[in-house]
């Protein structure tokens, strides 16, 4: 029996040839010597002509180019978090790696909690109860990771009109995804009405271009706040692989030919998860509006025994189990904050999928639910 990876939040597709060409061409080209910290003037160009079509207007001032969207979250958290009482409200359940970022930066995170039963939906009345003088972010994730949930622009300029009334608060949107969606047009919080002046989008090029590895990222936030993250990167890690920066351009120029490929296929994997789950009994799940995860509760199979009578008390005992006898492997929701979930990806190939599907379905089959 062959290792199964459901956990994995890289996608198995190929980095978009366009990309993986320019990038070499540029090596070849002599491209490796230092550029500027903020990033090469084409590529931060190519970003706001990317906006620009989507009736956002920025400036090559307001973008950063980092090497990776999680060291973008490290410098703002950095640059914002100036004191241990600073507060970082986090909807959840949400990627772990925020928590993991938190534990290097000043102040604390604070979950605001949601829930499957009303889709993942963050209501203004949630979020007043947990804003205060100390709060400094409401970090979002758009479209969401683990739940794959996707913000409206109605729900979006809700939340603004909380923020607004906190003028030390900081909205973050992590869009990593923003590519990847199923139902309907994305959009980014750069597109809603209201003051932009404390409104920052953290993006890169890992999920949506399956160029995890190249590690780049970027943000696109405030002159100001842009240029306090600009000079922290130069002076860490002075800035990012110029060679790696033109193959970037080349995919987000020729993102309306390399990306519909993938999401087709995306598309007809979620279609053959969401059918496989049905075909589990007591296995709820919400359907992914973006991003390429399904997040379903296990809670009717825990606590449970095994054919060999061994307990099982939680998801993360449960996804051990699946790795140890089924080698399929799951990522416990208990780590996204949502105890009694887990994520599974279907950024796989579909016959690798569909062989997951039916060996969790053999493997729930076979739990002895306790009394």
């Amino acid at each position: 029996m062959t290792d199964i990876n459901l956990a994995s939040g890289a996608s198995y597709f190929r980095s978009p040839a366009p990309a993986i060409r320019t990038a070499i061409q540029a090596l070849e080209a002599g491209a490796t010597g230092h550029g500027t910290a903020e990033g090469i003037p084409e590529l931060r160009a190519a970003l706001v002509e990317r906006y620009r079509q989507e009736a956002i207007d920025i400036t090559p001032e307001q973008v950063l180019i980092t090497p990776g969207s999680k060291q973008a979250l490290f410098y703002l958290f950095t640059v914002l978090l100036q004191q241990d009482s600073n507060e970082v409200v986090v909807p959840t359940p949400a990627w772990f790696g925020f928590q993991e970022l938190m534990g290097y930066c000043k102040g604390k995170m604070i979950q605001l909690p949601t829930t499957a039963a009303s889709d993942f939906s963050l209501p203004t009345s949630a979020l007043r109860q947990v804003l205060n003088e100390n709060t400094r972010i409401l970090l979002l994730t758009n479209p969401g990771n683990p739940t794959g949930r996707v913000y409206s622009k109605q729900e979006l300029e809700e939340l603004l009109e909380v923020t607004k009334e906190y003028p030390n608060l900081y909205v973050i949107s992590d869009e990593i995804y923003d590519f990847v969606t199923y139902d309907g047009p994305f959009t980014s919080v750069l597109a809603c009405e209201g003051d932009k002046e404390r409104v920052v989008v953290v993006n890169g090029f890992s999920k949506s271009f399956a160029m995890s590895d190249w590690r780049l990222g970027y943000l696109v936030g405030p002159q100001e706040l842009v240029k306090r993250c600009t000079a922290f990167q130069a002076a860490t890690i002075a800035g990012v692989s110029k060679f790696l920066q033109k193959g970037a351009i080349a995919a987000i120029q020729e993102r309306d030919q390399v990306l519909p490929s993938m999401l087709e296929v995306l598309q007809e994997n979620r279609t053959l998860m969401a059918s496989g789950l049905k075909e589990i009994p007591h296995l709820p799940f919400f359907v992914p509006q973006g991003a390429y995860y399904f997040f379903p509760d296990f809670s009717h199979y825990l606590p449970c025994s095994t054919p060999t009578s061994h307990i099982l008390n939680s998801s993360i005992e449960l996804c051990a189990y699946l790795t140890e006898i089924y080698k399929l492997q799951l990522s416990p929701g208990d780590f996204f904050g949502l105890p009694g979930h887990a994520r599974m990806s279907f950024a796989v190939e579909r016959e690798v999928l569909a062989e997951a599907l039916s060996r969790l379905k053999e493997a729930l089959a076979g739990l002895i639910q306790s009394e």
